[in-house]
């Protein structure tokens, strides 16, 4: 087996690259070609646990066991944690073990780059961030891969890791600016991302700027919401990573279906979106992506990862 430590993932999987082969394995997804059994969901602690396994063609069979423990910033440990897992499909040999907080940091900073390739508005802007953790660091830079500014709003409740926010994006070569609400975040903004772990409404319609396109990866919980009700209501494409997963996951498109506000019909997948059969942006309003993350992600990374590193001679061989 191959040992991949978060510095090697680091190296080997760059924005470039793993937004391009995210968008396949979505695209895959959609098509119905990939195997992803719901992910196996534990509270322990009163801390979400979850095991999350998939089959993607062509990178392999990939089981995670992640962990998010918001209290850990207090500790001043990661608030998700995770190992995955990489099995041959066609012997079940296991392949590698990769450091997984760092692999589901990048692609879901990855799953993000995507929604903006098919989804930000063509006209120029800055990027408002709410939420600047460990997360926010990784959405920054896939998506400004995508969406080129030089120009970041951010907000977040603690004061201290705005300014550890600011310092590491100026130290990239973004004009940094720190807001006082939300609300003045988003203000002008052509690309919004909450990375929180809300459980109520950080996102609100009524001070979004058209055009902009809203990415929303927090609120995992199946009562938690991030985006509120006006946001849904202004939207003109709405995109998740999975209808059956956000429906189950998270409040924030359930509870607009429950209330009438949305039919899930006018949802697409992302999937869709890449293989073209559905639009990702329509005209120069509102447009959403809500992910709460999909196994096949981290299958596809870490095979990626995993062919990649056996092509440069990286990582530590280890045998069971």
């Amino acid at each position: 087996m191959l040992l991949l430590t978060s510095k090697q993932l680091e190296e080997l999987l760059k924005p470039e690259l793993l937004i391009d082969e995210i968008g396949k394995a979505f695209a895959m997804f959609s098509e119905g070609k990939t195997v992803m059994p719901p992910r196996t969901v534990m509270w322990i602690e009163n801390n979400w646990w979850g095991v999350m396994q998939a089959y993607v063609p062509n990178y392999g069979v990939g089981i995670k066991v992640v962990n998010v423990i918001p209290t850990n910033i207090e500790r001043g440990l990661p608030t998700i944690q995770a190992l995955v897992t990489l099995f041959d499909p066609t012997t079940g040999s296991p392949l590698a073990v990769l450091e997984g907080g760092i692999l589901t940091a990048l692609r879901t900073g990855a799953a993000s780059g995507v929604s903006a390739k098919y989804m930000a508005p063509k006209a120029k802007g800055a990027i408002a961030i709410i939420g600047t953790g460990f997360q926010a660091r990784y959405q920054l830079r896939f998506v400004s891969k995508v969406f080129e500014t030089s120009n970041i709003r951010i907000y977040d409740l603690r004061r201290e890791a705005m300014e550890s926010f600011k310092k590491y994006a100026e130290d990239l070569g973004f004009n940094v600016t720190i807001c006082n609400s939300p609300q003045e975040a988003v203000k002008g903004a052509r690309i919004v991302i909450e990375a929180t772990t809300t459980k109520e409404p950080v996102i609100f319609g009524e001070a979004l700027e058209p055009p902009v396109h809203v990415i929303s990866i927090g609120a995992h919980m199946p009562q938690a919401r991030a985006l509120n009700d006006e946001v849904i209501k202004r939207a003109e494409v709405i995109v998740v990573d999975s209808k059956e997963a956000v429906m189950k996951e998270t409040g924030d498109i359930r509870f607009p279906v429950e209330k009438g506000i949305l039919k899930l019909d006018q949802v697409a997948e992302l999937g869709e979106v890449v293989a073209g059969k559905k639009p990702g942006r329509i005209g120069d309003g509102i447009t959403v992506f809500k992910s709460v993350g999909l196994a096949i992600q981290d299958a596809c990374a870490a095979g990626l990862a995993y062919r990649l590193a056996k092509e440069k001679g990286i990582g530590i061989e280890i045998e069971l």
